[in-house]
């Protein structure tokens, strides 16, 4: 049986898992309004006709549909009963008996939902968030045992994290933590990002800018007690490394006219003001509000930039990026020290997302392996609701070192082609249609594009067969071109791997500056992300290159080839490296290789594929549209053999 899950928090969605794989429809990219939530402008209306499209992708019928459980009053398409159920208990506490595994998945009262409508005679389940990004991470990764920790700036409410321990089929969880106590590390997190950057959203930016910055030692630990206070690593040493008070008795922090001292007996800075406040005004104020002002034992102040051109905002991202690694290797390894049979780490949230971080979990000797999925945000909180609760049975099973892709690459085709290509989970997937092409054929019949061209001035040429496509590929990247490389299913989460991306080569002086901030008007701190064959990384690359096929892990630079990496690297010398396979990328592969040829360096340069500030594409005209609007010089449909200039 198929089960539909449903997400209307921000980076809302729905999806589908059932024995034959995963669906996951991103509603920022259906919508092109980035974070979009169920309380945005025509969110009713899209969101019902995605319910019908995944039930009519669905091999067999939809029993179930699992709703993450978020609200909030602007949201005015949820059902009536989870919206009951959130306010008698906001946090489901597990209280009068009721243990916390109790407390992740609840059934809730008969269907009587408009959106539903035409989904028949299904169960309707309420799932904790943490425990969907506990079940996404641990049922995508293949593991049969495994550690699972879950964390983020704030999911239902209070609650910012979760520990869950996998076994074969079962997922129990153990631990709960909440913003009281800490760990803070996302609400901090996205409190200096607002202040520097705008938005809670720009996390990304301020890890990218902390590379540009020195972490300063007078105030880690300050940055430290705000992550996790002294009182919370009292209670638990073996989590958390507790703090040296010489270093923090007389050092206080400035919010507008108020200064806060810190409280010896919390541990902690606004924790004794917030004591009997709301859980709203907790994660208000760690994760809406950074310090105007912080002040050190020894009376030195240092007032909060704004930009993340002053030098002072550059040290703090970097000093907050120290203190976050610090403290998140240090839990990770409580928590395997407390669970120790458990050597495999599933991690997921939205602090899974810091790959400097990650990687030092990846490199720390605690576990075999860190398993992450691609969509590790909330972005995949619709799918792990429903994982959460399908029969194992209805589980897609995982097999062998390319099982990752089947999660990679579960978005929808592109649109705005004639025919839609079936649904699958291979990336290497090809229509019909692309077979059918030979040498004389034209090349835009049957694809809906000769009217898309033609008033943009644009031509395309097809390829004979798959040889043809990749050497004028590699041609054109090899005359310092830049394209859209489109194939296959959209990438689930964040980051652009190989079906949605703009590709240059890393050959040449500027390629870096033209795709990133050229083309896609980024900032200059922004890091791009090189794409190299597995068989040759560690020719270039140092660091946990067995966890690099989905560009969520930090690697480095060797040190004697950072003179031919200067345009792929990122200003502290470390990369977001994405390996490519024969298996898994047969042409990207080749393509990396054939560039390698004609320049020497088989390494290509990768970002989203999308204008400043919009959700990654997956249509063809806006495909198009950033053809002749930008810089971009070409679009390529590996799976239509067709290059578009």
């Amino acid at each position: 049986m198929a089960t539909i899950g449903m997400h209307f928090g921000h980076d809302a969605g729905a999806a589908l898992t059932d024995a034959d794989g995963y669906l996951v429809i991103e509603a920022e990219r259906r919508l092109r309004l980035r974070h979009v939530c169920g309380g945005n402008g025509g969110f009713p209306q899209a969101a019902a006709g995605w319910l019908a499209e995944l039930r009519e992708r669905a091999a067999s019928p939809v029993t179930r549909v699992a709703v993450a459980d978020w609200y909030t009053p602007v949201c005015q398409v949820l059902p009536p009963a989870l919206v009951e159920l959130v306010n008698e208990d906001a946090r489901w506490t597990a209280t009068g008996g009721i243990g916390l595994a109790d407390a992740v998945t609840r059934v809730i009262k008969p269907v009587d939902w408009p959106l539903a409508e035409g989904l028949g005679d299904i169960t309707l389940v309420a799932v904790r968030h943490h425990y969907a990004h506990a079940a996404l991470a641990y049922y995508s990764s293949g593991a049969r045992k495994a550690l699972v920790l879950a964390l983020d700036g704030t999911g239902n409410y209070a609650e910012c994290g979760m520990v869950c321990l996998g076994d074969g089929d079962q997922l129990t969880p153990v631990m709960s933590f909440t913003n009281r106590g800490g760990p803070r590390f996302g609400l901090v997190y996205e409190a200096l990002a607002r202040r520097v950057h705008g938005s809670q959203f720009d996390t990304g930016k301020l890890l990218g800018l902390a590379a540009t910055g020195e972490s300063d030692g007078s105030l880690l630990p300050v940055l430290r007690a705000m992550l996790v206070p002294q009182s919370a690593r009292r209670a638990s040493p073996d989590l958390y490394e507790q703090l040296d008070e010489d270093r923090l008795n007389g050092s206080a922090l400035r919010y507008a006219d108020t200064w806060w001292e810190y409280d010896p007996v919390s541990g902690g800075y606004l924790d004794v003001g917030l004591a009997d406040s709301s859980d709203d005004d907790v994660v208000h104020s760690f994760g809406s509000v950074f310090p105007d002002e912080i002040r050190t034992p020894g009376g030195r102040t240092t007032v909060v930039g704004t930009s993340p051109e002053e030098r002072v905002c550059r040290d703090l991202a970097a000093t907050l990026q120290s203190a976050v690694e610090r403290d998140l290797t240090r839990l990770a390894t409580g928590l395997s020290q407390r669970f120790p049979s458990y050597s495999t780490l599933c991690y997921a949230g939205g602090c899974a997302l810091n790959i400097t971080a990650n990687s030092r979990l990846a490199e720390s000797g605690q576990f075999t392996r860190v398993s992450i999925p691609t969509c590790c945000d909330d972005s995949g909180i619709a799918l792990g609701a429903a994982l959460a609760v399908a029969e194992p049975f209805d589980r897609p099973a995982l097999a062998g070192r390319s099982g990752w892709a089947r999660l990679a690459y579960a978005g929808p085709p592109l649109e705005g082609l004639d025919e839609p290509p079936p649904r699958g989970p291979s990336p290497t997937r090809r229509s019909e249609a692309a077979s059918e092409g030979g040498a004389g054929a034209d090349p835009v019949a049957g694809t809906g594009l000769a009217a898309r061209l033609g008033g943009r001035g644009l031509s395309a040429r097809g390829l004979a067969d798959d040889d043809e496509l990749v050497r004028a590929v590699a041609d054109l990247l090899a005359e310092r071109r830049c394209l859209a490389w489109l194939d296959g299913g959209m990438e689930t989460g964040p980051r652009a791997l190989g079906h949605r991306s703009l590709l240059v080569s890393a050959h040449w002086n500027g390629a870096r500056r033209h795709v990133s901030q050229t083309i896609k008007g980024r900032e200059w701190f922004r890091p791009v992300a090189p794409i190299c064959p597995e068989e040759v990384a560690d020719r270039y690359f140092t660091g946990p290159l067995d966890h690099t096929e989905s560009m969520l892990f930090a690697v480095r630079v060797r040190p004697e080839e950072s003179h031919l990496l200067a345009e792929a690297r990122h200003i502290d010398g470390t990369a977001r490296l994405q390996t490519v396979r024969p298996d898994t990328h047969p042409l990207l592969h080749r393509l990396c290789h054939a560039v390698g040829d004609r320049t020497g360096l088989p390494v290509l340069i990768n970002t989203s594929a999308n204008g400043g500030g919009m959700p990654i594409l997956n249509h063809l005209d806006q495909a198009l549209e950033l053809l002749a609007d930008t810089e971009l010089d070409a679009v390529v449909l590996p799976g239509r053999r067709l290059i578009v200039e």
